[in-house]
């Protein structure tokens, strides 16, 4: 799409093993692009790539294959000076909220740290800024003065973001911010994220495995599977209408907050562990956990098409209802 504030076009993150040789297909052929002003979600088990795909989109991973535009600027393609001033547009922030900070700064140095890198300003200006983040992140000022090992969780997390906010970013890749935290303040964190993004204009690339937080923060949201995107589409039509069997397995996992004799038994269990990304199944890479492959499913690579408008999937038989429907019963030629 025009306009888009960053776009992915076959990226691919290859990792050599240790003894070089095999290669770790992190990231094995993406392409997606994220409009200014959106909560774009990516969700999957670990070990899909996630974590791999937030890191490349903000530069701190150089891409082995394909290319990461910023605007209609390959950041790559910069001078060293031109690619750090770029970055700071497009920020991460990281699960852990306290390995993120340096046990021996203060919470003030810390949140300042990065105008202290980029220059620019007195002191006193540059502590200004970072006191009105603290401020905006929902800590007094009482705060400047602590230490890490005086807050809580959420408080880490809080700082975290205070500190990105400082150089006014225009993308923040928030890789896992509420999975290391208590159930009872994610809402309150993720209610934060959402008058930022109002009030800073923020854009988002929100990655969680969690189906229920991504459903409620993003727009839209992708599907990764050892690599590759399986599915994506706007958060109503994954949670409405599944096309990939790996997308309703997702879904099924999910709680449901009804009393156990209203509820259904939807749970689809997949069999076995996600393959090794040194050597991914051919054909489709699901198909070793999927109840409905067919042959096809490991001699073809299924295309990533556009079963409906806006809605992307890579399925031999997504939504076919004529040849073998994605159902909650396996196809009985199914193979394992």
């Amino acid at each position: 799409m025009s306009g888009a504030i960053v776009t992915v076009e076959d990226l691919r993150i290859h990792f050599p093993t240790q003894d070089r040789r095999e290669t770790v297909k992190a990231v094995d052929g993406i392409s997606f692009s994220v409009q200014p002003g959106e909560t774009f979600g990516v969700i999957g088990e670990s070990g899909s790539g996630k974590s791999t795909l937030g890191r490349a989109v903000v530069c701190l991973l150089k891409p082995t294959g394909g290319r990461v535009l910023h605007g209609d600027i390959d950041p790559y393609a910069l001078p060293a000076a031109a690619l750090r001033q770029r970055r700071r547009a497009f920020q991460i922030i990281f699960q852990d909220p306290n390995a993120s900070l340096n046990p021996r700064m203060s919470m003030l140095d810390s949140i300042r740290e990065p105008l202290d890198i980029a220059g620019g300003g007195s002191r006193a200006e540059r502590d200004a800024i970072a006191l009105e983040m603290l401020e905006r992140v929902g800590l007094s000022a009482d705060f400047a003065g602590r230490y890490p090992h005086e807050l809580s969780g959420g408080q880490k997390q809080r700082i975290n973001i205070a500190r990105v906010l400082t150089v006014r970013p225009r993308l923040i890749v928030c890789d896992e911010v509420v999975a290391a935290l208590d159930v009872s303040i994610r809402a309150d964190i993720l209610n934060l994220f959402a008058d930022l993004q109002r009030d800073f204009g923020l854009t988002y690339l929100f990655i969680t495995h969690d189906l229920g937080v991504v459903s409620h923060v993003s727009s839209r949201i992708a599907v990764m599977y050892l690599g590759r995107f399986m599915e994506l589409g706007t958060a109503e039509d994954l949670a409405e209408r599944p096309l990939h069997p790996y997308t309703q397995a997702l879904l099924s996992a999910e709680p449901i907050p009804l009393p156990a004799a209203m509820r259904r038994d939807r749970r689809i269990i997949l069999q076995g562990e996600i393959p090794s990304p040194t050597d991914p199944p051919s054909g489709c890479r699901f198909r070793t956990r999927c109840p409905y492959a067919q042959e096809i499913c490991a001699t073809s690579d299924p295309t990533w098409r556009e079963a409906a408008p806006g809605r992307f999937v890579a399925c031999h038989f997504a939504g076919d209802v004529t040849g073998h429907p994605v159902t909650n019963q396996p196809h009985k030629e199914a193979i394992a």
